[in-house]
């Protein structure tokens, strides 16, 4: 059956199953407008007859063509309005699958009136053909209206034509059937194959340019990231006049820990301490490895005493980092500013005037410089 109905490897099924509501919207909305021309046509050409549409034989034909005109114009008005709201997509499938039905439906009962007419069973061809590119991700549903369909006229062609002889009729459904089986198991294959590959590498890439912005050591942004940050946040802040705070912050006698305890340890330390300071930001900030013990902390819509909060707590958190083998004194200093219209070069010197102010005052300690360059306080 896995050969008969192909499927998504488990860890693509979610991801497939999205991408083929969404695709399945657009070949339903389609199909739709191809279908309300048709009709359309149709139903123009059958006015044409006068008071005769609605004679008995012609009613048949009249009813046909103008529910289905009508049918595909509000179907395409409403997937274009579920298009607009990805919380509605299981109602669109519901919604396709109803559309892949009625058509369904149509094919046979236009087939048996043309038959009636004297003429072939095409319409149930074009239209069983045109169905083996919809519901992508729901073979089983699309092979069961095919076979539903075929039983449906085969009855019809027994039930309705009489004395004239179905069975050309009937092969040529039979084949048209079969042929849509092959069609829609290749195409099915076929858009497994290539979304399986794409999804793929979708994820290799973003893999990828997650590991070009990361620092590897402690998982933070790394020096190009933070600053490309920096430069677009500061932007996004000058334009909508938000308030924005930057934190330089410097691990206390970080050489003095490397020596004595060894590099491995003091990669252990940055880690920590790295946890510590993202505990006290948001998912809207950013939190960088400016290189060896130094860290860059933007703060986004946060004002100047806020950002004093904040830089407090992280150096009290980083205090409570203890080694479970060594003992050893952990601390880091901060500087603190805020933007004031400055350019990027000169928000990051304030930053760090703002820092060696924290360490000339004994380190562990938050400094902040403002918009005097003697403008200092800290706690």
């Amino acid at each position: 059956m896995s050969q008969l109905f192909p499927k998504p490897k488990p860890a693509f099924l979610a991801e497939y199953l999205v991408h083929s509501n969404s695709n399945n919207i657009q070949y339903a909305i389609y199909f739709s407008y191809l279908a309300s021309v048709v009709f359309g046509i149709q139903l123009l050409s059958h006015f044409r007859l006068g008071e005769c549409v609605f004679f008995a034989a012609n009613i048949p034909h009249t009813l046909l063509y103008l529910v289905s005109f009508l049918f595909a114009l509000t179907n395409a008005f409403l997937l274009n309005k579920l298009q607009r709201f990805p919380k509605l997509l299981s109602f669109g499938n519901a919604i396709e699958i109803i559309f892949s039905i009625f058509f369904a439906t149509v094919g046979v009962f236009w087939s048996l009136l043309s038959v009636n007419d004297g003429l072939g069973i095409a319409p149930f061809t074009i239209i069983m053909v045109l169905l083996c590119c919809s519901l992508q991700g729901y073979l089983s549903y699309l092979l069961s209206i095919l076979m539903v369909a075929f039983a449906g006229l085969l009855v019809g062609l027994i039930w309705v034509t009489g004395s004239i002889d179905i069975w050309p009729h009937i092969s040529i459904a039979f084949s048209s059937v079969l042929a849509c089986f092959a069609v829609a198991h290749l195409v099915e294959k076929t858009r497994l194959k290539n979304f399986e590959t794409i999804y793929s590498l979708t994820n290799t890439n973003k893999q990828l340019q997650t590991l070009s912005q990361q620092d590897h050591l402690t998982k933070l942004l790394n020096r190009r990231a933070i600053d490309s940050a920096l430069k677009r946040e500061m932007a996004r802040s000058e334009r909508f006049d938000h308030s924005l705070s930057l934190l330089m912050i410097d691990v206390d006698n970080f050489k003095q820990i490397n020596d004595g305890f060894g590099h491995v340890f003091g990669d252990q330390i940055l880690i920590d301490i790295s946890t510590s300071i993202k505990k006290h930001v948001r998912d809207v900030d950013y939190v960088g490895r400016m290189g060896g013990d130094e860290f860059l902390v933007i703060l986004i819509e946060t004002n100047q005493n806020h950002a004093l909060q904040i830089a407090d707590r992280m150096r009290n958190e980083v205090r409570t980092i203890k080694s479970q083998k060594l003992d050893c004194d952990i601390s880091i200093s901060v500087g603190l500013t805020s933007m004031q219209g400055e350019s990027v070069m000169a928000l990051l010197e304030k930053a760090d005037k703002a820092l060696y102010l924290a360490k000339k005052a004994g380190k562990n300690k938050v400094r902040s410089v403002f918009s005097q360059p003697n403008d200092a306080t800290g706690s």
